[in-house]
């Protein structure tokens, strides 16, 4: 068969999978943009490599001059505040309605505890008793125990409602007001139910806020130059990491840290907030940075199915095998796949399961989370 036959046939099998599978499309959904779709769809995958380190590794027991130690450290610096930067970029001039809200984040959060209980309980067979109420109770007032990122998400969200207020009154209001907002969050003695994550979480998204409601002037800036800054930054971090980590100043399990963290080890605070921005910065190098669409289109589309991905990659990336970096990879990819098969296969397949597994309501296309986008932090 001819190279050209051969490629009409692969795309014609792919169209028909694609179709019957109902697998949404890069670029279908007007005012999305590619850019900040692909930063999104490199978040997701590096959350997946974080947990695939850790489940074919015991990071806790191990040294310094481990490789799978060292990228995890990597991962863990700035993944999360990245995720959180692109969703307060597409959150602004939205109008926050908190029902929408509320189905989009917290009704996965919860309908994926009792999964993953299930699994843990009759799967995996842990040592211990697990019982339902038990972890029910607390996953909800410890959210890190289960996928803290839609509660954390789904209350910045809601701190984001006095900001749009204010900022329509006066337009010096929104930068103030998110400061305040991020202090008075940090100050608030309570850390149950997704706050202690907030408080730290908060910045980024605030950043991606305030990076939306200045990219025309960030565009004014000549592409040649923003590129030299980019990859100056992204050099920067990489060389400040490699440091900072061999002379023990990087501990990935220490966050989030809190605005008390300040006054007691100042160091660590602004390391931990500078490294995690210079992070989000060299992620926008690299995108920016990718010669051919293709490539940056891969990315987007991972980006349109990251909450298909999220929801359960922790439960079926442990259907793995090996050891060292072959578990590392084979974790990486059955988290990435496995979630899409149940997905598309199944559980988005009725508007019940959709709802409730994925906060999709019927009819509803877009991905997580539920915005689009009119310009690109990726593009300038």
């Amino acid at each position: 068969m001819q190279p050209g036959k051969s490629m009409t046939a692969v795309r014609s099998v792919y169209g028909k999978v694609r179709d019957y599978m109902d697998l949404p499309r890069v670029g279908d959904i007007p005012g999305r943009a590619i850019g900040i779709d692909a930063l999104r769809g490199l978040a997701i995958l590096l959350v997946v490599l974080g947990h695939s380190i850790s489940n074919a590794e015991n990071l806790l027991a191990a040294t310094t001059y481990n490789l799978e130690y060292y990228v995890s450290n990597f991962i863990y610096t700035f993944h999360m505040p990245l995720f959180f930067m692109v969703s307060g970029y597409v959150l602004f001039g939205k109008r926050i309605r908190i029902g929408d809200r509320a189905i989009r984040l917290l009704l996965p959060f919860l309908a994926w505890i009792p999964v993953s209980w299930a699994v843990n309980r009759y799967i995996r067979h842990f040592p211990w008793p697990v019982r339902f109420w038990a972890t029910f109770k607390d996953t909800v007032l410890h959210p890190g125990a289960g996928l803290w990122f839609l509660p954390t998400l789904f209350i910045c969200s809601l701190l984001l409602i006095p900001v749009v207020f204010l900022a329509k009154k006066w337009s010096w209001a929104g930068e103030i007001s998110l400061l305040v907002i991020f202090v008075a969050v940090n100050l608030i003695p309570f850390d149950d139910l997704g706050l202690v994550q907030v408080k730290y979480f908060f910045a980024f998204f605030a950043l991606g806020y305030l990076a939306a409601k200045y990219r025309p002037r960030l565009r004014e800036i000549e592409r040649e130059r923003s590129d030299i800054a980019l990859m100056g930054v992204s050099a920067l971090f990489l060389l400040l990491f490699t440091g900072l980590y061999y002379w023990g100043r990087i501990h990935p399990f220490t966050f989030p840290i809190t605005i008390y963290d300040l006054f007691k080890t100042p160091g660590a605070y602004v390391i931990r907030y500078l490294m995690a921005a210079m992070g989000i910065i060299t992620c926008i190098a690299f995108i920016r940075s990718l010669k051919t669409s293709r490539a940056r289109t891969v990315f987007a589309w991972f980006g349109l199915v990251t909450m298909e991905i999220y929801v359960s990659h922790g439960i079926l990336l442990q259907l793995t095998f090996g050891s060292g970096w072959v578990k590392v990879l084979v974790s990486l990819v059955t988290g990435t796949v496995l979630p899409l098969a149940l997905a598309f296969l199944l559980l988005r397949k009725w508007w019940f399961t959709a709802a409730l597994f994925y906060g999709i309501r019927p009819r509803e296309e877009e991905t997580f989370p539920k915005e689009k986008e009119e310009q690109d932090p990726a593009d300038g």
